[in-house]
């Protein structure tokens, strides 16, 4: 393939690419009652998250969709388990801000209830949070697209090379969104809303995925905000 072929094909690529990005822009809500809420809050519980992987079909083959579920239910824990950690970390690094119940308990009481990640959705904030004895909840969910075939990545790679030479990342080739929530338990009111797409580079899996949109994500939560 000559350089006027590979430029050709990055820009058809480049293009199909954009097209379905134009939702990439990131939104943040939080309510102008959320101090004063949130300062009643003694306890949150970190619900697990539902989780979808996109993979490709040779992927898909090797796994049955029992495995898959299984998969997709551990990056949920994962997601889980990481904001937790932010918030022992982060937001209670100082002084006890909020305290975060544990998530083996969580996952403990939800599974007495026989209540599946994905179906969290069916109950009311208020009702998780009586059920679990918190005073708020933060659910959410994380989806990572299917990973572009190698010749569509090499293409855009090779658009990278010609056309933003200080650009250094590959070109995406992977993609993830969440969505993240926090609602006062008592009322069940939405005190905080967090919805963003990632797109990764060049040779990205699900994890790098899970692992940077934890981060970026984390960062936002507004109870790092309030004085100890």
């Amino acid at each position: 393939m000559n350089i006027r072929s590979t430029v050709l094909l990055a820009l058809a690529a480049l293009l199909l690419w954009l097209a379905g990005c134009h939702y990439a822009a990131k939104n943040v809500y939080t309510s102008k009652s959320f101090k004063t809420v949130a300062r009643h809050h003694k306890t949150i519980a970190i619900l697990p998250f539902d989780v979808r992987v996109g993979l490709r079909p040779n992927e898909m083959r090797n796994l049955t969709p029992e495995r898959h579920y299984d998969l997709e239910l551990k990056h949920g824990r994962a997601v889980q388990s990481a904001l937790q950690v932010y918030f022992l970390h982060t937001v209670n690094a100082k002084k006890e801000v909020i305290a975060v119940q544990d998530v083996r308990t969580t996952n403990a009481l939800l599974e007495e209830k026989d209540i599946q990640p994905e179906e969290l959705t069916q109950f009311t904030p208020t009702e998780l949070a009586q059920l679990l004895g918190v005073d708020a909840v933060l659910m959410g969910s994380l989806t990572t697209e299917k990973p572009l075939s190698t010749g569509a990545a090499l293409a855009i790679a090779a658009y990278t090379f010609f056309f933003t030479p200080d650009i250094t990342d590959g070109g995406p080739t992977n993609a993830g969104n969440t969505t993240m929530k926090i609602y006062d338990g008592a009322t069940g009111d939405l005190l905080w809303s967090y919805d963003k797409m990632l797109a990764r580079g060049l040779g990205s899996d699900t994890q790098t995925i899970v692992r940077a949109i934890t981060r970026k994500a984390s960062k936002k939560i507004p109870y790092g905000k309030l004085k100890a």
